[in-house]
């Protein structure tokens, strides 16, 4: 299931890529605003990085309380270090094809995420970035093994299982 960056909202797999709800519509980065990159990334501190977002930290934990769900942008290629790490109330993260790095202990402690799939176009991974997450049983990557970028210990701490695809089963 898809959710909507901008309202959260689920959507239909293989419908439209604009959202039911809100309109919404992704766009190359270029054809973006400056007002609608901040509108899509109101809940966090960023910075723009060459062709890309850096999501720098959750400023607005409540956004993602209310939710559960959080849909990364698909602007965004870079998720810090501890940019997430403890997240409370983080239940699920859709991260965008495109994201290339994902910072050490960047998820860390978000002790109820329990869904995540990782692209294939991640190439790098630090250390501890799922660390002590307790609900996340399993972790699916759309790659068929680890890439070389990623850290030997991305998921020190963390018991969850890695079950790793290739991009025709995500």
């Amino acid at each position: 299931m898809k959710i909507c960056p901008m309202c959260g909202m689920p959507q239909l797999e293989g419908a439209s890529t604009v959202c039911q709800f809100c309109n919404y519509e992704e766009k190359p980065i270029e054809a973006l605003s400056e007002r609608e990159i901040h509108d899509l990334l109101a809940s966090y501190e960023y910075e723009r990085i060459g062709d890309g977002v850096r999501i720098q930290s959750v400023k607005n934990i409540r956004d993602i309380a209310l939710r559960g769900s959080v849909a990364i942008p698909h602007f965004v290629t870079e998720i810090a270090a501890e940019a997430f790490s403890c997240c409370k109330f983080l239940a699920r993260i859709e991260l965008p094809n495109g994201l290339r790095s994902i910072g050490d202990g960047a998820f860390a402690y978000c002790r109820d995420l329990f869904d995540v799939l990782i692209p294939a176009s991640v190439s790098y991974i630090g250390k501890g970035a799922f660390s002590n997450c307790y609900d996340l049983g399993v972790i699916r990557v759309a790659a068929p093994t680890q890439p070389d970028g990623w850290d030997s210990d991305w998921l020190s701490g963390c018991s969850a299982k890695v079950k790793w695809s290739s991009a025709d089963e995500t």
